[in-house]
């Protein structure tokens, strides 16, 4: 009976084993250098070009998953020639990327281990209050982001009349200093400068304020 029990667990790690080689692993972390931890709970997408009939622009999902608690995911994809593996991963409090990978870079007996780093959320709130009747101001936010839709754009945002208590608001990286430039024409219409610095910490909404 015992030489029939160890028979049978190494009949089924073998099986493992050949299960093992029909499949490309790729055992990786989601990390955030900026705040030093490890990103839970994000969704994974893998998606490859398919080698087969020739060359295919478009990438097919093949696998997804969920980070762990230290920020660890592991997908199995059929082995297959493939022209590109794509790793998509989203996080509501990280920016959304995207991380192509190399076939050849990817093992066929082992798993495919790396650490993909995604950036911090910030929020920048603009308050802009006009008290003394000026006339126009115009302002950006300096600060590198990924160009999202609602991220701060390079491009000046003006605002006119005498009466404004408004906020603008938009997506930064966090964990940088940003500046908030521009200018404002008071009410006689002389140009004075805006000039106000701010730290923007990850996963927080950070003010700045403008009297004119």
């Amino acid at each position: 009976m015992r030489l029939l029990t160890s028979l049978t667990v190494a009949l089924l790690a073998f099986a493992g084993c050949e299960k093992k080689s029909d499949v490309f692993m790729f055992d990786c972390v989601v990390f955030d250098e900026k705040v030093d931890a490890p990103v839970a709970g994000a969704s994974v997408v893998m998606k490859v070009q398919n080698a087969a009939g020739g060359f295919n622009p478009v990438y097919v999902t093949v696998g997804t998953g969920t980070t762990d608690a230290n920020g660890r995911f592991y997908i199995e994809v059929e082995k297959n020639v493939y022209y590109s593996f794509r790793v998509e991963v989203s996080h509501s409090k990280h920016f959304d990327e995207s991380f192509d990978i190399n076939p050849d870079d990817v093992p066929f007996s082992t798993a495919y281990s790396t650490t993909f780093e995604l950036e911090p959320k910030a929020w920048i709130s603009t308050h802009l209050i006009n008290q003394n009747s000026s006339q126009t101001a115009t302002f950006k936010v300096v600060a590198a982001s990924n160009g999202c839709a609602d991220c701060c754009q390079s491009t000046n945002t003006i605002v006119q009349g005498s009466v404004v208590d408004s906020v603008f608001t938009c997506q930064v990286y966090g964990e940088q200093q940003i500046a908030v430039n521009g200018n404002y024409a008071d009410v006689n219409g002389a140009t004075h400068q805006i000039a106000e610095s701010a730290f923007a910490t990850a996963f927080d909404t950070t003010v700045v304020t403008i009297i004119y």
